[in-house]
């Protein structure tokens, strides 16, 4: 059924798994929210949703190839980025594990990917996308963190990950008139996150001044997006997931704990799936 709400998605590196056993639920019991926001880790994920293919997200990381050779400091110093993004982002959709783009593109739910402009140190949600490869491009932008991988150019434009602009897209999708959402985070309840910036990226993008900016007010914009968060909740505005299990860094290689934080979302899921059958007013066909 397709569901006219939002389903905001945080990003979180491969804690994102924890993101694909929920929506691997959701899709197994055709719930389908007609709007879709995500960022960097989490429109990977998210692409399985729309193309309604359970399972492709934690095969695509942890079975085809494995997840040490999608990340591992060999990619970064041989191309440039910790990622393998020729193999994570092109390879595997298009030919190991093929996505169904014809679902995707047909599905009549929108993906919404943020972004975020080097130059400007703005969020840009991006939803438009004219053919697989565009729609890649723009996932693999929105996977560019900074530092550790490469600047990805889009339409001319320096972009990087779109979590450090908007790591929770849940302001994007009230503005845009979501009165209802669905939000799943990849942190614990009552997480916030340090109000300290990296040295390092600040240094590495020293002549982005604005992009430095948006980074020294990410953690004050992250907490304040939590507890917003919290606030639709109270207003039943909003349903929130959180993990609660103990959680692996932001780039783990680990296929058992990551496994692991996966059925933990897709066990997760039978609660999500029958909350929100509530919440939302869905019924069966």
């Amino acid at each position: 059924m397709l569901v006219d709400a939002g389903l905001v998605l945080e990003g979180g590196g491969t804690r994102a798994l924890f993101s694909a056993g929920i929506l691997d639920r959701l899709v197994e019991n055709k719930i389908y929210f007609k709007n879709v926001y995500s960022v960097s880790a989490s429109a990977y994920v998210a692409l399985s949703y729309l193309s309604k293919q359970s399972g492709w997200a934690r095969a695509a990381l942890l079975d085809t190839v494995g997840i040490r050779k999608l990340f591992s400091w060999w990619n970064y110093f041989t191309k440039g980025s910790v990622y393998n993004t020729e193999l994570m982002f092109y390879k595997i959709p298009y030919e190991i594990l093929p996505l169904d783009f014809e679902e995707f593109f047909n599905c009549g739910q929108k993906l919404t990917m943020s972004l975020t402009d080097l130059r400007t140190g703005e969020p840009v949600y991006l939803n438009e996308y004219k053919d697989r490869d565009y729609l890649m491009d723009m996932c693999c932008a929105s996977n560019s963190f900074p530092v550790i991988t490469r600047t990805k150019f889009l339409d001319g434009r320096p972009m990087t990950d779109g979590g450090m602009a908007d790591a929770i897209p849940i302001r994007r999708a009230v503005s845009d008139g979501m009165k209802k959402n669905l939000i799943i985070l990849t942190q614990q309840s009552r997480y916030r996150k340090k109000l300290k910036t990296s040295k390092l990226i600040t240094t590495r993008y020293f002549w982005h001044r604005n992009f430095v900016r948006t980074m020294r007010e990410r953690p004050y914009k992250y907490n304040a997006d939590l507890d917003f968060v919290e606030e639709l909740v109270l207003q039943k505005q909003a349903l929130a997931y959180y993990p609660e299990i103990s959680l692996p860094k932001l780039i783990t290689r680990d296929p058992v704990s990551l496994n692991e934080l996966y059925e933990h979302g897709y066990e997760m899921g039978k609660k999500v799936v029958e909350e929100a059958e509530e919440f939302f007013e869905i019924k069966g066909d």
